[in-house]
């Protein structure tokens, strides 16, 4: 009998302890989301501020190929001064091994990434910041002496990066919790952290700079939902499969030729930002990352023609940028090329709203490319105000469940760690 009580009290003092912990790590991403939240809002304004008063200067089409190539020597001097950190599939890698972002990896990314979004870049600020907050997850891990819950902290920061800088703290949050796996949620002890971190950033940000800040697509919500719909829905998340088929080859594709040709990081550098300017002169949606574009493709109708030169020019745009050395974020470029698919889907398919099939794609084509049906289905909710919450869910799953082979981001893993990896032995 004494026995028994001495377990059970001894059982309870463990529980006590794991709790407070917990909550103690709570605090941290708190702290952390907040930090992660300033940094991104200097960086939005100081990007927004210099792409404004450059492009006002230099309105012309064809100043878009000098920019781009003289960015792209920039980027090569800042690259060849320091060192390349890799792409998303490089920190990925670098989770699974290490289960840390270096901190001095900022050291190039952030100036890169601003060089390159000013520039016309295929790529968005989410991976910058995401290599941002992750860096500081893991730095607040070791100042903290949290080194058991590092991966967790990394996880949070990264989760609070994304989220913070597009204005999607819900998705934002979940994409990096599915990203780096090839089963959806597997480090489920980051959710609540993550969340805590994501939504912290989120809420710096809007009270520096407030919701003028943050991206909003002008869709306006289906409803009421028709059964219809719902079967188009499924209908368009099957058609991205193909195309992100297609894409993730030309992704491929450019890649082999850069390393088979294997120049100087500022050759690579500079070659990737004179493909960018040709294309953005030849093709002007294929110039920039997405986010501001996505309203042109969502106000205005293009003929079939157009939608997949476009989205063609798109997918090489987004190969030069990543295999190019520019630094940045995939997702809000895949959303659109998703969107130029579901506006081609709108004219061949009678009775299909044009902004109904781009939302549908939106998700659908991220969620075959990157494996990530629930955050991809968040994300695009949430940058067009919610707007037809049901049939984007059904599309991003359905194109999810139909590409099991597609092979994007080959890094992707197991965790290798039992659960509860954040508590100590203590």
């Amino acid at each position: 009998m004494t026995d028994r009580i001495a377990t059970g009290r001894l059982g309870a003092a463990v529980r006590w302890a794991d709790e407070r912990d917990f909550h103690h790590h709570l605090l941290v991403a708190a702290i952390l989301g907040v930090a992660v939240g300033v940094v991104a809002t200097a960086f939005r304004v100081t990007w927004l501020f210099l792409k404004h008063h450059l492009w006002s200067a230099l309105p012309q089409l064809y100043w878009r190929i000098v920019v781009s190539t003289a960015a792209g020597l920039l980027i090569g001097a800042i690259l060849y001064r320091t060192f390349y950190p890799g792409a998303l599939a490089a920190l990925v890698r670098q989770f699974h091994r290490e289960g840390r972002v270096p901190f001095e990896e900022n050291v190039p990314v952030v100036p890169v990434g601003l060089a390159g979004l000013i520039a016309g870049q295929n790529a968005g600020p989410e991976g910058v910041m995401s290599v941002v907050g992750g860096s500081f997850g893991s730095k607040l891990a070791e100042l903290f002496a949290f080194e058991d819950s590092r991966k967790l902290l990394t996880l949070a920061g990264m989760g609070a990066g994304f989220g913070a800088i597009l204005g999607a703290p819900i998705g934002g949050a979940l994409l990096w919790l599915e990203l780096p796996h090839e089963r959806g949620l597997e480090y489920y002890e980051a959710i609540v952290p993550t969340f805590v971190a994501s939504f912290a950033g989120y809420l710096t940000e809007v009270l520096l700079g407030g919701m003028a800040l943050f991206p909003a697509w002008r869709a306006s919500t289906l409803v009421p939902v028709e059964p219809w719909q719902l079967a188009a829905a499924v209908g368009v998340g099957a058609v991205c499969v193909p195309f992100g088929f297609v894409y993730t080859r030309t992704f491929a594709f450019v890649g082999r030729l850069f390393n088979r040709w294997s120049p100087a990081v500022y050759v690579r550098t500079t070659v990737a930002g004179l493909g960018i300017g040709l294309l953005g002169y030849l093709l002007p949606l294929t110039y920039f990352y997405g986010g501001s574009k996505m309203n042109v493709l969502l106000s205005e109708t293009f003929s079939p023609t157009v939608l997949l030169l476009t989205l063609a020019g798109t997918m090489v745009a987004a190969a030069l940028t990543i295999h190019g050395n520019w630094l940045g974020g995939l997702i809000i470029p895949h959303m659109f090329m998703g969107a130029l698919v579901g506006q081609a889907a709108s004219l061949v398919v009678p009775r299909l709203p044009p902004t109904f099939g781009m939302l549908a794609g939106m998700a659908a084509f991220n969620s075959v490319v990157t494996a990530t049906p629930l955050s991809s289905a968040l994300i695009a909710i949430a940058l067009t105000d919610g707007a037809s919450i049901t049939p984007v869910f059904l599309a991003s799953l359905a194109a999810f469940v139909g590409s099991p082979g597609l092979q994007f981001l080959e890094e992707a893993a197991p965790r290798s760690e039992s659960p509860n990896f954040h508590v100590g032995d203590d």
